[in-house]
C-alpha cells in the first residue's frame, strides 16, 4: 500500500544518515541512549526508520547542536515536555517536506520549535538544562483538548501538593 504522502513507508539507516547529516554510528548510539528512539528491526538486523523516527532524530539534533543541551538535558526535556516529540511527530507533512527538501533541515525543526507554533520556558542554569510550562500554540481541536487536559492536570497536582505542605 502506498503512502498518501508519496513518501516511502520505512528508511533505512544510510538513508537517514544522509537525511538528517548524521553518521550511522551516531544513530545507533541515540538509539541506546535515547528511549523514545526505537527504529522497527526488519528481518532481526537491518535497522527500519519510519518518518516519526526521521522526526525524532532530528529533534535530538536540534537539542544537542543548535540549542546546545547536553545529553542528559535531552532526556530531561524529553521526559518532561513530551508534546515536544508529539509535536514533530504529529507533523508528518512537515517531515515529508524536510526530508525532500535540500536546506538545513535542523533549521526548519528550530523554526517549528521556536517560531509561533511552540515556545519555550525558562532556564534553569543550576543544572544547565531548559525547564519550563510549554505552550502549544496549535489550531487542531484534539491538540487543544489535549492542551486543556494537560493543563487542567497540572493545576490539580499544585493543588494537590499544596495540600501536602
Amino acid at each position: 500500500m502506498k503512502n498518501p504522502l508519496g513518501t516511502k513507508l520505512y528508511y533505512s539507516i544510510s538513508e537517514v544518515a544522509e537525511i538528517t547529516d548524521l553518521q550511522p554510528y551516531i544513530l545507533r548510539s541515540w538509539e541506546k541512549e535515547f528511549s523514545c528512539l526505537r527504529p522497527r528491526r526488519m528481518g532481526g538486523k537491518n535497522r527500519a526508520y519510519k518518518d516519526r523516527d526521521i522526526g525524532i532524530v532530528l529533534l535530538i539534533k536540534h537539542l544537542l547542536y543548535e540549542a546546545r543541551y547536553t545529553s542528559q538535558g535531552v532526556k530531561q526535556r524529553l521526559k518532561n515536555e513530551p508534546e515536544l516529540i508529539q509535536l514533530v511527530t504529529g507533523n508528518s507533512a512537515l517531515i515529508h517536506q524536510l526530508i525532500h527538501q535540500r536546506g538545513s533541515r535542523t533549521e526548519s525543526i528550530a523554526t517549528l520549535l521556536e517560531s509561533g507554533e511552540y515556545s519555550e520556558g525558562s532556564r534553569d542554569t543550576n543544572q544547565g538544562t531548559e525547564v519550563g510550562q510549554t505552550k502549544l500554540k496549535i489550531s487542531t481541536p484534539s491538540v487543544d483538548i489535549y492542551k486543556k487536559l494537560l493543563d487542567d492536570t497540572r493545576q490539580e497536582l499544585k493543588n494537590i501538593l499544596k495540600m501536602l505542605e
